[in-house]
């Protein structure tokens, strides 16, 4: 389902409203400060936002991005060519079959991804067991108070419609102290936390539905038939004019970039 997902809504993923990838991409990357020759995993590289954020600082390096879907490697590979980029590649790759070698890259990135998995902490060893001893690991994820209150109301609907709302994968993150545990048992402790405050304010309900129909919450509309999500928007769309009006124009997206070195 998550490929399904991903392949559906890649050609738009970059939409100005979904700025909030490109931003956290730019900040890890700050917050990294790569060797010029160093060698960058980026592991759930979606259009490869990280991955050629990476590039961009390694003139002597080089990097690889992996996911599971065509669709979004397709955008990255022709950004990469539009940006003329050509110290980096992408491969389709589960995180569960990587072919790497042990301590082949001097840092793995992984950003919003690590919560689609169910076991995070197997995730983390295995990301780990290809990064070189002082190597440098990096994984962003939404924070607790992201989306609101724009994603409650968005899940407050669909369930009136009958429709079984799964648990948001990014919320297993969203807890500083479930980051820690991910990072221990890697045998990572060296750990960096940074928050980041990012957001803007919304100018219409129209915005916030560019966001859903864009990104992971197309998969929900999907369960939608056509007769649904036509009623679906008209009532969502309601309720987001009503909260603007309201003055709740702020949307947050705030994320933690969390670092550790092996």
């Amino acid at each position: 389902m998550i490929q399904k997902t991903f392949d559906m809504v890649a050609e738009s993923y970059d939409h100005p409203s979904l700025r909030f990838f490109h931003e956290t991409a730019q900040r890890m990357l700050g917050y990294l400060a790569p060797e010029p020759n160093a060698t960058c995993l980026d592991v759930a590289t979606g259009t490869g936002m990280v991955a050629l954020e990476a590039a961009k600082h390694l003139p002597a390096g080089a990097g690889v991005g992996i996911d599971l879907s065509n669709g979004m490697l397709r955008q990255a590979r022709a950004k990469a060519q539009a940006q003329q980029l050509h110290n980096v590649t992408f491969r389709q790759m589960d995180l569960d079959d990587m072919d790497f070698s042990k301590n082949q890259f001097d840092i793995v990135t992984c950003s919003f991804g690590l919560f689609f998995i169910d076991d995070m902490e197997g995730a983390m060893r295995r990301l780990a067991h290809t990064v070189k001893p002082g190597g440098q690991i990096a994984i962003s994820s939404f924070m607790e108070t992201a989306f609101s209150p724009f994603a409650p109301a968005f899940l407050s609907l669909y369930e009136d419609f009958w429709k079984q709302v799964p648990p948001l994968s990014w919320k297993r993150l969203a807890d500083v102290a479930v980051i820690e545990k991910v990072y221990r048992a890697a045998g990572i402790t060296d750990l960096v936390l940074h928050h980041e405050p990012l957001g803007y304010a919304l100018q219409s309900e129209r915005q916030w539905w560019d966001i859903v129909w864009n990104a992971g919450f197309r998969g929900l509309l999907n369960q939608l038939s056509d007769n649904e999500l036509v009623a679906f928007k008209e009532q969502h769309l309601d309720m987001i004019r009503t909260l603007l009006r309201n003055g709740e124009t702020w949307l947050d997206t705030s994320v933690t970039i969390a670092m550790g070195r092996k």
